[in-house]
Parts: structure tokens; C-alpha cells; sequence
């Protein structure tokens, strides 16, 4: 038996180094191949192994292999690929900490990836924004903290309303239990009364037939009517059970059918790694508003920056599609849809051109944001906007709801993923997304 006291286990290779190491060069695959025989090698180990020989034989098995390519292993290239990077992040210190690609220090970080590069990684993320590595870490963990807390303060807030719905409906059933049990004690009690009453009537009876026979015969009949039972026979109790079906019947679907009083359910969430600097959300993403100073946003590529805008986070491509934003008394902001690819780090103009189709308020009037601008004419001052977007039709129509009045439609092919964009400009009063209704059809 081998004696493993003194030996540094941590010294050993994992069995999954192992299965990943070339049994020629001892190291781990690099470009690895495969043979007809199922063993692997690196594509230099093999070659170099078959260099000087008259057949071309297995290193491990011996078989002949003479006439076949070994074909490329790209399962087990990528296997050890992820096994050096994720290798490399192991250590005690960050100088321990190298890319497991090129076995250099990591010193970029890339904003679209989400993920740390060193020099030599740069050509694998193609166009992307990288920031020195001390600049992507606050804003990554920053992220992370807020979203962590955000979804337990939900989950808690959801558990209490679990909690509640809980404790009600058990003091409903306690409830009924005690009315029920009142009803049987009623019920018990006139009976218990019924049958003392007819006790004392037999023993009054009994004490009369016991009477000399002459007296027996002439009291016969005042006795024979005093035999029979007037009461009446106890009624049953109906709904003397307890209501099973009301308590846990489809009790699941009644708790989330009266969850959804205490849920909200957007059409658009807005998308944080779009908005602007200039610009605050609320925690839940459905209102937006003017930030009283530039906030420390990572400057990734998808942000808008200098322009005041912000996307909603999920983009259509098909199908029909509408919301609601409440625009309230703000005096300035646009609203509608715009194409993916818009530009965002730079000044431009709105218009449908630009790929946006939108309509907007500014200096009191009332636009369809073409080229030249079309004056919208307004009964009203709208408080509340409906967009309609049809993917198939082509269309995008604006609603006053106040009054159901029709505003603008824009007609046109949209030929990429459109995104609801919003510029609420740099006042106080939020633009709020109004929750949509939600509806149970039973069949």
C-alpha cells in the first residue's frame, strides 16, 4: 500500500490533467489530433514522432495508421483551452494570475465581453471598447452588489405577500371551523334536550302501566295518547363538512391570480447600459428622469453619450407591439422607436432617416420628427402617450389616451431590430412606463 503521509497532494495532477496531457511531449494538448485508434496527440508530437519511421504507427497502441489523416480534435483543443484559462486563475496573488492563452499578464478589460485580456488577446475581440483592467472591475462589482440586493428586496417583499395570503387563508379555515362546530353544538344540544324530555316520559309511562289493571284499563287511552312523540325528527345538518374544495382547490392558481394585485407587469423595461450619463432610472426600470450631475457610467458601446436617451431592453423583430409612457408636464422629450444600429456616441440628428421614428415636444409644439419636422396638431396637452408598433405592416402610430385621439403614423420598412427609445430631457418630472393590464381568459 503506498504511503502518501509526506507527499503535497496539491504537487499531483488533477484526472482531468491528466486526460488532458499528450502522452508524448507530457504537457497539455496543443492543436491536438486524432487518430483512428481513438488516442490523441499534439499535431507536432505525432509528426515528430513519425518523422524517421518506415510506417507510421500509434505512439500508444502500435497500430498502423499508414494512409489515414488524423483529424483535427477540436473538442479537446477547446477542452484545453478553457482548462489554461480557467488554470490561470488560480494562485495566491494577482501575479499569479496570467491569460492561459498566451501566458501573459492580463492588463484590459473588454466592456462588451465582460472579461479580462491581456495584449496578445486584443485581435479576438474585434472592434470592442477595452478599458485598463483597474477600470473594469469597480464597475462590473458595482453592477453585481446592486442587482444581488435588488433581487432579494423583491424576493423578500414577494415572501411576505406569500406569507400573508398564507396566514389569511388559515384564519378563513379556522373560521369556518369554529362556525361549524358552533352549528353542531346547537344542533347536539336540542337533541340532548329531545331526548332527556322523552327519558321522563317513558319513566312516567312505566310508573302508569305498573297501576292496578282496573285504573290501567280506564286510563288506557289518555295514556296511549301521551306514548306518541310529537317532536319532530332532528333535521340533518347540511354543510356540516368543512368547504375543501373552497380552501385547496387549484389553491396555487388562486394564490397567483390574486399575486398579480401586487405585481406590476411592463411592456418595456429600460435597458441601464444604454442610458445616458445625464440620466437616472428608478430601481424597478420603468421611469427615467434628469440626474442632477454626471453619473460614473462605464463608457460602453452601447451607451448613449453625449445624446440624452436611453433604450428599452428588448428589441422587436416581428409581431405587434405597444406601450404607454406618461410624460406628465415635462416640457421637452421624444419618444418612439429607433433601429439597433443607431449612433450613439456621437451628436445626430432624429429623424426617420437616422433610422429613429419618433415624435417629440420642444418649445411647446408638437412634432412628428421627419425631415423637414411635421407640426402635429393637438387638441390637448397629452399627459399620457400610446405607441403601436406593427413589425409586419411596417407601421409605428402615437395615441393621445387621454382622449383615444389619434396623433401620427409613420409608414416603413424596417429592415434590423427596433428598440423603444426615450428622451425624457433634463427635467425633474420622471417619464414613467404605465404597467399593462394584465387578463385571465378562462375556457
Amino acid at each position: 500500500m503506498a504511503d502518501y503521509e509526506d507527499e503535497d497532494i496539491t504537487d499531483r495532477p488533477s484526472l482531468l490533467e491528466s486526460d488532458l496531457t499528450c502522452p508524448v511531449c507530457k504537457d497539455i494538448y496543443k492543436e491536438p489530433v486524432l487518430l483512428s485508434c481513438s488516442h490523441s496527440f499534439c499535431q507536432e508530437c505525432l509528426e515528430a514522432s513519425w518523422k524517421n519511421q518506415s510506417k507510421r504507427l500509434c505512439p500508444m497502441c502500435r497500430k498502423c495508421c499508414d494512409g489515414e489523416t488524423p483529424i483535427s480534435n477540436r473538442a479537446l483543443k477547446n477542452t484545453c483551452a478553457s482548462y489554461k484559462k480557467e488554470r490561470s486563475w488560480r494562485g495566491t496573488g494577482l501575479d499569479d494570475i496570467i491569460c492561459g492563452l498566451h501566458q501573459r499578464p492580463f492588463q484590459l478589460f473588454c466592456i462588451k465581453d465582460e472579461e479580462p485580456v491581456c495584449v496578445d488577446c486584443v485581435t479576438l475581440h474585434p472592434g470592442h471598447e477595452l478599458s485598463p483592467i483597474d477600470q473594469g472591475v469597480p464597475f462590473c462589482k458595482s453592477q453585481t452588489q446592486e442587482a444581488e440586493v435588488q433581487i432579494k428586496q423583491e424576493f423578500e417583499r414577494l415572501r411576505q405577500i406569500l406569507n400573508d395570503e398564507e396566514t389569511s387563508r388559515v384564519t378563513a379555515l379556522k373560521k369556518e371551523e369554529t362556525e361549524k362546530k358552533r352549528i353542531l353544538d346547537e344542533k347536539i344540544e336540542s337533541i340532548t334536550r329531545d331526548i332527556s324530555a322523552l327519558a321522563e316520559l317513558i319513566q312516567s309511562v312505566k310508573r302508569e302501566m305498573g297501576a292496578e289493571d282496573l285504573i290501567f284499563l280506564q286510563n288506557f287511552q289518555k295514556l296511549k295518547r301521551r306514548t306518541q312523540w310529537t317532536g319532530e325528527d332532528p333535521p340533518k345538518v347540511q354543510g356540516a363538512l368543512i368547504n375543501m374544495a373552497l380552501h385547496v382547490g387549484a389553491l396555487g392558481y388562486k394564490v397567483w391570480e390574486k399575486m398579480q394585485f401586487h405585481v406590476q407587469c411592463l411592456p418595456v423595461i429600460l435597458d441601464p447600459n444604454t442610458v445616458s450619463p445625464w440620466l437616472s432610472m428608478s430601481p424597478e426600470l420603468s421611469s427615467v428622469k434628469e440626474s442632477l450631475e454626471r453619473q460614473s457610467f462605464p463608457d460602453n458601446p452601447e451607451r448613449f453619450d453625449p445624446c440624452v436617451f436611453v433604450l428599452g431592453s428588448e428589441g422587436y423583430s416581428s409581431g405587434r407591439h405597444r406601450w404607454e409612457v406618461h410624460v406628465a408636464d415635462n416640457s421637452k422629450w421624444i419618444l418612439g422607436v429607433c433601429k439597433e444600429s443607431v449612433v450613439r456616441k456621437r451628436k445626430f440628428t432624429v429623424t426617420t432617416t437616422a433610422g429613429v421614428w419618433t415624435i417629440g415636444l420642444s418649445k411647446g409644439v408638437y412634432n412628428a420628427l421627419t425631415t423637414p419636422r411635421t407640426v402635429l396638431n393637438v387638441e390637448r396637452r397629452p399627459e399620457t402617450i400610446r405607441i403601436k408598433l406593427n413589425i409586419e405592416k411596417g407601421e409605428v402610430s402615437f395615441w393621445d389616451t387621454g382622449n383615444n385621439k389619434h396623433l401620427c403614423t409613420y409608414t416603413d420598412k424596417f429592415s434590423e431590430k427596433l428598440f423603444p427609445i426615450f428622451g425624457p430631457g433634463l427635467h425633474h418630472t420622471p417619464m414613467t412606463i404605465l404597467p399593462a393590464k394584465v387578463t385571465i381568459h378562462k375556457q
